[in-house]
């Protein structure tokens, strides 16, 4: 009895020293490990595992605002509080089959409860539902409202025409291209087309609204800053660059930042349409831009990842192996591009001297958030883990903190 006993304790005390033993990646289940992500001065802020079905997988994230979405493999839309990392609420967005474009917010919108010629031709102020934050997405025949804070779908929109891009909206309208390059004004309320335009070409960036005017960019090369509110002359101003223009663009208060496949990313003055720079890479831009507060970043194909200084246009560094940034935060009293690799590894650069302080690979993650502004990390892997890396000075993530 007693060598039973010896044995049982010795096999305890031996599992026990190889739990203490195994690797920090293994406790994380394959992802990167704590100890690795602090010797960039990062830390996981949370990470989460969302239920999957055996055949479900994830395939593409996004964040905007205060909500961190996932798309799965069956088009279920699954919204997560960015901040907190907690599950909020999943919704179908659409069959396993069909074509799901990513999603955009619209704040305070406002609908009338019911749908209807009545409605339409005389609507009563009464007949409104309370001001709500919606999350939008579309398919190629449909469009989604829904509530972004309950999950609720508030409105189906349904097309009469086969779009090919993610929407925007300004809170009335969905803003959204179609597959022969014509664009359309579709009301929120009851899914109606308001208005529809035509560029000379495919169009396959999404459409952005900023400042009342909507920008399109279109596989004819050209730009168009519109006034949607207008009933007719609505172009406000279209610059043309000498290629198709088929990447995301960026549209702020300080410009309009738009990449062409003539190896050009141009800057645009947004209410006058005037050229404020260009910069010249050596491949065409089939990526999209991302803006920071002092950087922009281009990815060209089969070149390299460019910092360009944002009010100048002139060249900060580059990198060849770099394809993405994933975050901008102060670490140590400086400012770090926190750049995705092709081969995953994540590099600590320098924003302004384009120096690398750190590089480690990003062992097990799948799926990233494009961002150049916030000081945050979202990844999550293809069976549903999703984690928030942020740098260890960062205390409290707050809703007023993700606002874009």
């Amino acid at each position: 009895m007693r060598f039973g006993k010896y044995v049982v304790i010795c096999a305890v005390v031996m599992l026990l020293a190889g739990c203490e033993s195994a690797s920090p990646v293994n406790e994380w289940g394959g992802i990167i490990s704590p100890s690795v992500l602090a010797e960039g001065s990062l830390r996981y802020y949370w990470h989460y595992k969302v239920g999957l079905e055996d055949d479900e997988s994830g395939r593409r994230i996004w964040r905007l605002d205060e909500n961190l979405y996932a798309l799965t493999s069956a088009n279920r839309l699954i919204a997560l509080d960015a901040a907190k990392g907690t599950y909020k609420w999943s919704y179908p967005a659409g069959s396993r089959v069909q074509k799901v474009f990513a999603p955009c917010h619209a704040d305070q919108v406002v609908v009338p409860k019911t749908t209807g010629i009545a409605e339409l031709v005389k609507p009563n102020p009464k007949n409104r539902l309370e001001p709500f934050n919606a999350v939008i997405i579309n398919t190629v025949t449909y469009a989604l409202l829904i509530n972004r804070d309950t999950g609720k779908l508030v409105r189906k929109l349904d097309f009469k025409f086969s779009a090919n891009t993610p929407g925007t909206s300004d809170g009335t309208y969905f803003y959204v291209a179609s597959v022969k390059g014509w664009y359309f004004a579709v009301r929120l309320s009851e899914g109606l087309t308001k208005w529809q335009m035509a560029t000379g070409d495919l169009i396959t960036a999404r459409p952005r609204v900023f400042g009342n005017r909507l920008f399109i960019a279109s596989q004819d090369g050209k730009f168009y800053a519109i006034n949607p509110g207008r009933d007719k002359d609505r172009h406000a101003w279209t610059q043309l660059t000498d290629a198709a223009i088929s990447a995301d663009f960026s549209v702020d208060g300080r410009g309009c930042f738009v990449p062409s496949q003539d190896y050009r990313l141009y800057a645009y003055d947004n209410l006058t349409g005037s050229e404020l720079w260009k910069f010249v890479t050596e491949g065409p831009l089939r990526k999209p831009v991302q803006v920071g507060s002092q950087t922009v970043f281009q990815y060209s194909w089969r070149d390299r990842l460019y910092a360009i200084d944002l009010a100048s246009g002139r060249k900060r560094w580059d990198t060849e192996n770099g394809r993405t940034v994933l975050a901008c935060a102060k670490i140590d009293k400086a400012t770090y591009a926190m750049v995705l690799t092709d081969d995953r590894q994540l590099l600590l650069v320098h924003e302004i001297l384009g120096k690398v302080e750190k590089s480690f690979p990003m062992t097990g993650l799948d799926l990233f958030v494009p961002n150049a502004v916030k000081p945050v990390i979202y990844a999550a892997t293809t069976d549903g883990k999703f984690v928030c890396i942020t740098p260890e000075s960062v205390k409290h993530l707050t809703p007023k903190m993700l606002k874009d």
